[in-house]
């Protein structure tokens, strides 16, 4: 029988070079078939705790100790992370980025993602690497797929199905390859569907969707130290109805290509050379009328976004140094108008928004002695960005004057021609000392510059309408990050812990803020800030069959120049797990505590003019499971969600604009689950 593992490495507290004697120190959360068991590498039995199917990645990464989402609807749940979001994370799949189609991050990254066709997720908190990026300050999400283990007959092969009662979901699955030493092929498929589902209230959250995901994956060993892998995927959202969102969106539909060379060499500094080429292209629609009620003026807003990239990256050992250098390329081009029902632009978003990057980087890993390791990485990246139809004009019907992007940028300040070429010229890095102390503690310090640049919607949005405007800033300054983590690491015969604290001083911030101007302008500017916390992290081997796990974490988001609080910052949160493993049988306890939230900048231009909806309140949640893995490779799973049935909003989620209430879009009720598995 062929396990099917998806592995989820978390880099949250220590690093992660191994010391000499001691085991790696992630903190790694191991997905069997799609279901996360959280487990310490550092205790000789896992524990697991499993977490219910999951809609796409941003709702995987949202059930992790530390990482937070926004809710719009049933699914695209944007990841947050030490509270930082959007571009302020670094999220690859498969080695390419994937910007998304809609204004209003309706798909976000994470959202073109079916997870069990990945075999592993790793997620970097804060920025501890050069290698995937400029900017990233926030962390680092890797979705990857491995070379296929096949059994002895050529071929491997996981068929799924799982049902989620609340809102009616289903998922089927199935994920085939076959090959041999030289070569394999492999196809990988997922439908999923959901209903909308049902708060802690009774009442019907809009939030019903449809999913497909077909993948076809190759490979080949051109010698014995070379390999040629090459994908492509496709991903489609059908009628994805959005609680959260003014519009609901009839389509997402995204095409990836991929292609990755990879070769070892047999002597010499250089130890292994990667070339990697993708193309990502998504084309998204939304609108007020074909899947709600119709009102009065009937919007849509087709856009589109269209990706492409290169990386080379070298690994080599050379003056004692294990070295990682290499360069990339990242060039997205956005285009979104909105639309009336007839197909008549009125306004053109994203006025042929293309910003290119182009970036250098190294990073070296140096052990000083049996208790010493640094690790230092340095990164420059260019950056050009150009709105290539900011003069071209929309509108001319009633309510729409005639006017381009670079008019609208004129009404919230910015000089004519703002849209025009810019270039910037950004240089990050890090260096980090992890030293033992002895044989139960470590410690490390980590700091690091980052500089994120101005995504498509901060500069060039371009949206005025009678009621109210959207727009971007075409003059900001990049984002430069500076951090100073401090984390220890203690490991004892049936205990581990870690503690990690973090400060995060912002120059040139990125700030959306709603300002009157005889009526709500959202537009943005620089500012200075500073984002700090601390994650405490503990598991507990109570004997052969018990574990027990715990996780507090807090964060906090401060505007430096008007000393008000940033917007859509988590609350404190504890996390408490009792887990019982037996042979096959698995079997858990999650409890979570999500404290009040009344540091905010609160939404709307008579307020602090913010993203946050209200002070919301803290609460409690208990979710069950079980798991039975047979010989012959069947596994069942089965549990609940929301024991309690509690009726609650994340703080972060977006405001209900469908319910006519003043909170966030609110989160399942109870919802029992199970999921079927088998493996040849």
């Amino acid at each position: 029988m062929i396990k099917k593992t998806l592995v989820l490495a978390v880099a949250a507290v220590v690093s992660g070079p191994a010391l000499a004697g001691h085991d790696d120190q992630n903190l790694v959360i191991q997905i069997n078939s799609g279901l996360p068991q959280v487990e310490n590498t550092l205790q000789s039995e896992t524990s697991a705790v499993q977490a219910s199917p999951t809609t796409d990645g941003g709702q995987l990464l949202k059930s992790l100790s530390g990482v937070s989402g926004i809710r719009m609807g049933g699914r695209s749940i944007d990841p947050i992370i030490r509270g930082q979001s959007q571009n302020q994370l670094n999220i690859l799949l498969d080695g390419a980025y994937i910007h998304g189609g809609c204004p209003n991050r309706m798909d976000p990254p994470t959202s073109y993602t079916s997870v069990d066709s990945y075999d592993s997720v790793t997620v970097i908190k804060g920025n501890r690497t050069v290698v995937y990026g400029g900017g990233g300050s926030g962390g680092t999400v890797l979705f990857e797929r491995q070379w296929p283990e096949l059994n002895e007959d050529g071929y491997s092969a996981e068929l799924s199905s799982s049902f989620h009662g609340n809102g009616n979901r289903y998922e089927l699955g199935a994920d085939l390859a076959a090959g041999n030493d030289d070569g394999y092929i492999r196809v990988i498929g997922h439908k999923t569907e959901g209903d909308n589902y049902e708060d802690g209230n009774g009442t019907e959250i809009r939030s019903s969707f449809e999913s497909l995901s077909k993948s076809l994956l190759a490979g080949y060993r051109l010698t014995d130290n070379t390999t040629i892998e090459a994908s492509y995927e496709q991903q489609e959202e059908d009628d994805v109805l959005f609680a959260g969102a003014g519009m609901d969106s009839p389509y997402a539909d995204s095409d990836t290509a991929r292609l990755k060379l990879t070769h070892e060499f047999e002597q010499g500094a250089l130890q292994m050379m990667e070339f990697e080429v993708y193309k990502s292209d998504v084309k998204h629609n939304m609108d007020n009328y074909s899947l709600r009620p119709a009102g009065a003026m009937q919007m849509q807003a087709p856009s589109t976004s269209d990706t492409e990239g290169m990386r080379l990256i070298f690994d080599a050992h050379m003056v004692d140094i294990d070295w990682t250098f290499g360069a990339d390329i990242q060039n997205n081009s956005r285009d979104a108008e909105l639309q009336n029902a007839a197909g008549t632009a009125l306004r053109i978003l994203w006025a042929g928004a293309e910003i290119d990057q182009t970036g250098v980087f190294a990073e070296g890993e140096k052990t000083l002695s049996q208790d010493d390791i640094v690790k230092a990485g340095l990164r420059y990246d260019r950056v050009k960005a150009e709105a290539t139809r900011r003069d071209e004009t929309a509108g001319g019907v009633p309510g729409f004057m005639t006017m381009s992007s670079d008019a609208i940028w004129q009404t919230a300040g910015a000089p004519a021609g703002a849209g025009e070429q810019r270039t910037e010229h950004n240089v990050g890095g890090f260096v980090s000392w992890t030293h033992r102390l002895n044989e139960q503690y470590s410690v490390e310090s980590t700091v690091s510059r980052s500089v994120r640049t101005a995504d498509a919607t901060e500069r060039y949005m371009a949206r005025t309408t009678m009621m109210s405007d959207w727009i971007g800033n075409p003059l900001l300054e990049p984002e430069k990050h500076h951090q100073l983590e401090v984390s220890l690491q203690g490991n004892h015969e049936a205990m581990s812990w870690s503690a990690s604290s973090w400060y995060n001083r912002v120059d040139d911030y990125i700030l959306r803020q709603t300002i009157n101007t005889g009526k709500n302008q959202d537009v943005y500017s620089n500012v200075d800030a500073e984002l700090y916390g601390a994650e405490l992290e503990l598991a507990y081997q109570l004997n052969s069959n018990w574990s027990l796990g715990n996780s507090l974490v807090w964060t906090v988001g401060n505007n430096l120049d008007d000393d008000n609080a940033l917007s859509r910052i988590a609350p404190l949160e504890l996390t408490t797990s009792l887990d019982y493993q037996r042979d096959r049988l698995q079997a858990g306890i999650e409890m979570k505590l999500v404290d009040t939230q009344n540091d905010i900048c609160l939404s709307g231009a008579a307020n602090c003019g913010g993203q946050d909806v209200r002070k919301t309140p803290g609460y409690g949640l208990v979710n069950l499971h079980v798991q039975y893995e047979y010989e012959n490779g069947l596994n069942l799973v089965a549990g609940i969600d929301n024991l309690t049935d509690k009726a609650y909003t994340v703080h972060e989620s977006r405001g209900d604009v469908t319910s006519g209430e003043s909170f966030q879009v609110t989160e399942p009720g109870r919802s029992a689950w199970f999921r079927i598995s088998k493996s040849f």
